[in-house]
């Protein structure tokens, strides 16, 4: 009995003394509270093959270091362990809140299932305080904070997610309030390098919903046939790319996948192409706290019978099994869903209701009809008096302008294309030297943004003829507040009086800067035509 004893002593230690430690399963507090829906990760400390254990039954097919687990229904909590290399832990005992979080973040655009290197936009529906949230990752079996860079004013707060490589594990985003503890839903991205991937819509499949199963494939070729599969097994080929399972039951669950034949639209050699997806397990949630949808004369109503009473509804609008939250009660067509929430949890989204804005949906008070046709008679009205004195004014003022606005097209010249079309004096009113700015109807009143006296920075002065009537052909520009010369200023546009008879001008070039400004203006030396003039080229070339 003795020599018994001490072999049961050293079988025990024996391991410690080899320098192999107890594991120890753990679950980052970050994914604390877990909430149905969620998608959580178990770590078994050390290194190895493992075998993990709930509630003392063995979880087949799982013998890695990280246990990922997707939480179906409240069953899930109980206790975990793991044993390494014949040593067993201790045991996790894993609470589970029977409610949804009250938070969700969703899949703005984009796909749970990912191309590699793609990206997807992610959305966190909250009412405010949206610098107390911070998001998280958990990929290549690490935990990853995500930088948020501009936080909304309102609305939602939304990010884009990294460029996304392949992996055997997925990526799992979520988020938390550092101040409330309040969490998020989880949102679950697998990645795919093949061609061909089986995505769900909606991303979380619930038990007696409607799950739709989308076979996509990547650059929109010309898909000829599909087959969906489960559990290996075709099922029937057809030419919809989606596949319905109508009021998802237990034996619905299982390994889906697609098989697609293409062929490459701008191809010329018709090859075809046939490719199948990657597995993807479908598992529905089992639902507790279920809400209810109703819509009356514009008034749309959420219930939740076991929720608790202190939660208040939220309506969102639902497309292709993405979710947007609206503000108010007041829908638009469409097809939406609702839901309960509390400051700690929340129910599940409603059954989609789809929403007709019809002529019948019509205010049931007189009074608010009345005055809607008031406003629209004087509406009316305004606008027909407005109309009648803005036509007496163009007629008043119908002079011919000397310039059209027109686009600035290349023509073609006498030294190739390229060229622009000379400024033509107009009709009448022309004068020798002098041009009119381009003129609207109202030309006293046309100004530009906060137009200035003074030329300030971020305002304008007009261009005026210099008063002096010496300096012929010369206009001032505009000037900062010290004067000529000063930061900010414009010299202004003088006639050379080497060449004052040849009609030359010269351009503004930087003071003190040889060679930085621009060739002048001179008459073409092939045909000294009135009116026509080279084009400016920088650096004297």
């Amino acid at each position: 009995m003795k020599n018994v004893v001490v072999l049961f002593v050293f079988g025990a230690i024996l391991p410690f003394s080899l320098g192999q430690s107890r594991p120890k399963v753990s679950i980052k507090k970050q994914f604390l509270p877990v909430y149905l829906g969620d998608t959580i990760v178990l770590t078994c400390s050390g290194g190895g093959s493992v075998k993990w254990y709930f509630d003392g039954t063995v979880i087949p097919d799982q013998t890695q270091q990280n246990y990922i687990v997707t939480i179906k229904s409240i069953s899930e909590q109980g206790q975990y362990v793991c044993v390494r290399n014949g040593i067993r832990s201790k045991e996790l005992q894993l609470k589970v809140e029977d409610a949804f979080p009250p938070e969700i973040l969703v899949i703005q655009s984009g796909d749970s299932v990912v191309y590699k290197d793609d990206s997807v936009h992610l959305a966190l529906y909250v009412d405010n305080d949206w610098q107390n949230w911070t998001c998280y990752v958990y990929k290549h079996q690490r935990l990853y904070h995500v930088i948020i860079k501009d936080y909304p004013k309102t609305g939602p707060l939304e990010f884009m997610t990294s460029s996304v490589e392949k992996t055997s594990e997925p990526y799992i985003y979520w988020c938390k309030n550092k101040i409330t503890n309040t969490r998020s839903s989880t949102v679950v991205l697998s990645v795919t390098d093949l061609m061909v991937k089986l995505v769900p819509h909606p991303d979380l499949a619930e038990l007696r919903k409607d799950l739709e199963l989308e076979c996509v494939t990547h650059g929109a070729p010309k898909t000829k046939n599909v087959i969906f599969y489960k559990d290996g097994k075709a099922m029937h080929p057809q030419n919809n790319v989606k596949y319905l399972i109508e009021n998802m039951t237990k034996i619905d669950e299982g390994n889906y996948e697609c098989e697609a034949t293409y062929t490459f639209q701008a191809s010329t050699s018709k090859s075809e192409f046939t490719v199948k997806s990657v597995p993807q397990e479908v598992v529905g949630i089992e639902i507790t706290l279920e809400a209810a949808m109703s819509y009356t004369s514009g008034n749309p109503v959420c219930t939740c019978s076991k929720c608790k009473p202190e939660g208040k509804a939220e309506f969102y609008q639902t497309e292709n099994g993405r979710y947007k939250k609206v503000k108010n009660t007041t829908l638009s067509q469409g097809k939406y869903a609702c839901r309960v929430r509390w400051d700690t949890g929340a129910s599940s989204f409603s059954l989609p209701l789809s929403v007709a804005v019809s002529g019948n949906e019509v205010p049931s008070n007189t009074g608010v009809i009345v005055g809607v046709l008031v406003f629209i008679f004087i509406v009316m009205g305004l606008i027909l008096i407005m109309g009648y004195f803005c036509r007496n004014r163009r007629n008043k003022q119908k002079p011919e302008a000397l310039y059209q606005e027109v686009a600035l097209d290349a023509v073609k010249s006498d030294k190739g294309e390229g060229g622009y079309e000379e400024l033509k004096g107009g009709k009448r009113g022309e004068r020798s030297g002098e041009y009119d700015t381009l003129k609207g109807p109202d030309a006293d009143k046309v100004t530009t943004a906060d137009v200035s006296d003074t030329g300030e920075q971020g305002r304008y002065e007009a261009l005026k003829v210099s008063q002096d009537d010496s300096k012929k052909n010369e206009y001032e520009t505009l000037k900062g507040k010290e004067g000529k010369g000063a930061e900010g200023g414009y010299e202004a546009l003088k006639t050379s009086k080497a060449e004052e008879a040849a009609g030359v001008y010269h351009t503004l070039g930087p003071a003190g800067e040889q060679g930085a400004g621009y060739e002048a203006l001179k008459l073409s030396k092939a045909e000294r035509k009135e009116g026509e003039y080279q084009t400016v080229q920088p650096g004297g070339n």
